[in-house]
């Protein structure tokens, strides 16, 4: 296993720092889920005092990623770049495990994803899902399990199915281009219904150019290769136009991160790189207009989840705040710890349930001390997470999108 930036790896200097910002430390007290204890069995191997295995890979997917430890380093040690490097190292020595390869093939094709998705809907209306929450829920595996429980209820169509003959890739029609992701396409329509209603109604000309899959899934899976064609085939897509928007923060971070993913590219590297600087979040695009007059007099009390890879990953802080604080009948209540990662992390909630269960108990209860009647995020993954955990608290919180609130506190939607 060859790690190329050994120059970051040895500035760890062992302190410690991590442990106490590590929410899976936080619940286990054991060192190997700490950043430092997984950059000393890197080290280790690039000293040759130990050889790559596949425990040796399970601990380095005892991660998060969430990044809580490369902002709290005081030497500055780029420890998610490292985690993610020494990934791909042993997946290209050991591969990719079967069911994730699936996995994973399936999100790199629109075309899988069609196929995949009305079986899902059919278990969903069998009652497939209310079964593994029930008392035979011992008989199916935990991660199946933990998928399942996690999945909304999916529409009958997907967002860009709704939309074909408005977005029939016959050609560009506006400058900005809304950046449609897998999880938003499929499983949270009604959100990404929101955020291309509340671009357009705002006066935003938009298009949805056929994109792929940003890819995040394949990198932190080790997967590169792939994460690397789809990222080419991104940027193509993505050409030319002056702004990319997302509601999806893993997809923005991915999309920010293909300068580094694509350096190696001499027809695409530069092209990579430049794309990271036309990409905003949502909540960096929308204002509340002076113009626009909310129907709506309720008042509702909101608090606000940060996701990991919209804060730590993309510096995107205070503008989802601000948002939420604009709108009119919104009384926003700042939670303990809305940083902190929630437990879900991608995948993350499948191969890990019970620690995740864990991490996002403590996040449902920071939720709940707030007294707060919904809580929002940008991000699939949390929402998923959030959904499930404060359903099985028997919790009536609403959990959506921000740019849902957005639309039906400004737009009546």
């Amino acid at each position: 296993m060859r790690i190329a930036n050994l120059n970051g790896l040895w500035r760890c200097s062992k302190c410690g720092a991590c442990t106490a910002v590590c929410p899976l430390y936080q619940e286990t007290v054991q060192e190997g889920m700490t950043a430092r204890g997984k950059l000393a069995l890197i080290e280790a191997v690039q000293d040759g005092a130990l050889q790559p295995s596949e425990r040796m890979r399970q601990r380095l997917e005892d991660c998060l990623l969430c990044g809580a430890c490369a902002q709290n380093c005081p030497s500055m040690v780029p420890t998610l770049e490292l985690f993610l490097e020494a990934r791909g190292e042993l997946a290209d020595r050991f591969g990719v495990p079967l069911p994730m390869r699936l996995f994973l093939r399936a999100l790199g094709s629109s075309r899988a994803q069609a196929a995949g998705m009305p079986a899902m809907r059919a278990m969903q209306r069998a009652g497939l899902t209310r079964l593994v929450g029930s008392g035979a829920a011992a008989l199916v595996p935990a991660p199946l399990r933990a998928a399942l429980q996690a999945v909304p209820v999916l529409p009958g169509r997907s967002f860009r199915a709704r939309h074909a003959r408005e977005f029939d890739g016959a050609g560009r029609r506006a400058p900005v281009a809304y950046f449609v992701g897998c999880m938003m396409n499929w499983a949270y329509v009604d959100a990404a219904e929101a955020t291309y209603h509340a671009l357009t109604r705002t006066g935003i000309r938009v298009d949805c150019p056929p994109v792929v899959c940003c890819g995040m899934p394949h990198q932190v899976t080790g997967d590169r290769a792939a994460a690397r064609a789809l990222a080419r085939e991104n940027v193509r897509l993505l050409d030319g136009y002056e702004t990319i928007v997302t509601d999806c923060a893993s997809c923005g971070a991915a999309l920010k991160g293909y300068g580094e993913l694509l350096k190696d590219d001499p027809a695409l590297g530069g092209a990579a790189a430049a794309l990271a600087s036309r990409i905003r979040d949502v909540s960096q695009v929308l204002v509340v207009p002076d113009r626009v007059r909310s129907s709506r007099e309720d008042r509702v009390r909101v608090t606000y989840h940060e996701p990991c890879h919209l804060g730590r990953g993309q510096n995107v802080r205070a503008e989802p705040r601000e948002l939420l604080q604009s709108l009119p009948g919104v009384q926003y209540v700042e939670m303990k710890g809305a940083d902190v990662c929630c437990g879900g992390a991608g995948s993350f909630c499948f191969t890990h349930p019970d620690l995740s269960v864990k991490i996002g108990e403590a996040k449902v209860a920071s939720i709940l001390a707030t007294r707060a009647e919904v809580v929002v995020s940008g991000c699939p993954s949390c929402l998923s997470q959030l959904r499930t955990l404060l359903r099985a608290a028997g919790s009536p919180v609403r959990v959506c999108h921000p740019v849902e609130l957005f639309t039906e506190r400004l737009l009546g939607a």
